[in-house]
């Protein structure tokens, strides 16, 4: 089943079909769709192609197996070949046309030092004939946006570059539309948007069954996933999982880490958290009135189910071990999963938010940090519009029933107290909807958002 995805599915038929492009570059994380998205393409447009998987494996390992591909699926005579550049030579022989996939090609780039596999590709792609198409995908993050640097042989060398994400809080409904809107929030707070984890899902059975099934049962495919195949990179660098964890658990300035892991203030914590942006499992963020003061910077966590793996399951694998899934979903888990997730649904109601920008005049979207001297009080709005009349506050709801307009109410007294938002507009957003809707707020429901 492949769901969403177009833009990308049209930009690389427009790659394949162009006779003006070469080569391009997809990559992603694990199990995001990378390999999906290229094959249903080159299926659904019948188009030539080799689909090659390179091993974590010798040089000539890969060298070898790729000739015998290329040689099977051509009818091209086998040979000895030294390097990768006379194998693809041989493709000269061929007048066909032909798209060559090679997938995992950090597997091909690590088999030899510094950057001569990719000083390889380079005069590869210089010298590929009209008729050849290459495409190179990776899953190791760090590895592959090395291609991307100005001091890199590649640079520049491709017509099109993908790096494919999780899906939407949107999207990833498709993979479960029989569940209520509120259900869809809850599984897409812990389940995230990878399609592989999301195929795992059984609609049929409630959030309690799909988080034993997958998540903590320790054979569970997804908690498979997390541990053994998503952390495979994270685990040869110390600290990371520490990192993590400290993030998921609500601890998100640079010096409240620091102090965490009592590192030495010494640039090694900059360090790290770098590594792990380039993984794209963090994202750091300021508020929108901050945007030039460090000291405001906040780190989180991308990706839900490994915030949910590191606030919930992480730090607690013994005691998981010791009383078995039924009762650590009860003991350890219901008493905050709600809270948990209402933080998710702040995030998808930026989400929301930004995908009505397109059609309004909205300059930016984000948090909001006040220090009003007069209250005394500081901290962050977590949803906050900025537009050129001035900036929108929404207070984001997850409760189990109707907002109160006097709830509504109270809620909108304290933003107006603070003096330094200026001239605003108010909104609410409500998981339950509202029992009335007073004039002079903006209103957001369920049936809005996934509209």
């Amino acid at each position: 089943m492949f769901i969403g995805r177009e833009i990308e599915k049209e930009d690389l038929w427009a790659f394949i079909s162009s006779d003006k492009t070469k080569a391009a570059l997809i990559y992603g994380r694990r199990r995001i769709g990378k390999t999906t998205l290229i094959k249903t393409v080159l299926e659904e447009k019948k188009v030539n192609h080799i689909f090659f998987e390179a091993l974590e494996a010798e040089y000539e390992t890969n060298l070898g197996m790729l000739n015998q591909l290329l040689s099977d699926k051509l009818g091209l005579p086998m040979g000895r070949f030294r390097s990768f550049i006379d194998l693809f030579t041989l493709l000269n022989m061929t007048k066909e046309r032909l798209v060559i996939v090679l997938d995992e090609y950090q597997y091909m780039k690590m088999s030899r030092k510094d950057n001569s596999i990719d000083s390889e590709f380079k005069q590869i792609i210089d010298n590929l004939p009209e008729n050849i198409k290459l495409i190179l995908t990776g899953s190791y993050l760090t590895k592959m946006k090395e291609i991307l640097s100005y001091e890199n042989p590649l640079f520049g060398r491709f017509q099109l570059i993908q790096n494919i994400k999780e899906l939407d809080y949107l999207t990833s409904r498709g993979f479960y539309p029989s569940l209520s809107y509120r259900d869809s929030v809850c599984f897409y707070a812990i389940f995230g948007g990878s399609p592989f984890i999301l195929e795992a899902i059984d609609e049929n059975s409630s959030l309690e069954e799909n988080v034993r099934r997958l998540i903590l049962n320790p054979t569970g495919i997804v908690r498979t996933y997390i541990e053994f195949i998503l952390f495979k990179e994270i685990g040869k660098v110390s600290y990371l999982n520490d990192i993590l964890r400290i993030i998921g658990n609500g601890k998100l300035r640079y010096s409240q880490i620091e102090a965490s892991l009592n590192l030495k203030s010494n640039g090694l914590l900059s360090k790290y958290l770098s590594i792990l942006e380039q993984m794209e499992l963090i994202g750091r963020s300021r508020p929108i009135n901050r945007k030039d003061d460090e000291k405001k910077t906040f780190y989180s966590i991308n990706d839900n189910l490994i915030r949910f793996y590191f606030a919930y399951i992480q730090p607690y694998t013994s005691e998981l071990r010791n009383i078995g899934e039924e009762a650590f979903y009860g003991r350890y888990i219901i008493p905050s999963l709600t809270t948990f997730i209402s933080y998710r649904f702040e995030a998808i109601v930026r989400d929301y938010l930004k995908r009505k920008a397109s059609s309004s005049p909205i300059l930016d979207i984000g948090t909001y940090w006040c220090d009003d001297k007069d209250t005394k009080r500081n901290g962050e709005f977590d949803c906050v519009v900025r537009h050129p009349a001035g900036y929108t506050v929404y207070e984001a709801k997850f409760l189990s029933r109707p907002m109160t307009p006097g709830e509504m109410e109270e809620e909108a007294e304290k933003i107006r107290n603070i003096k330094a938002l200026g001239d605003i507009s108010i909104g609410f957003a409500s998981a339950e909807g509202f029992e009335r809707m007073p004039e002079g707020y903006e209103y957001i429901t369920l049936e809005d958002i996934y509209s």
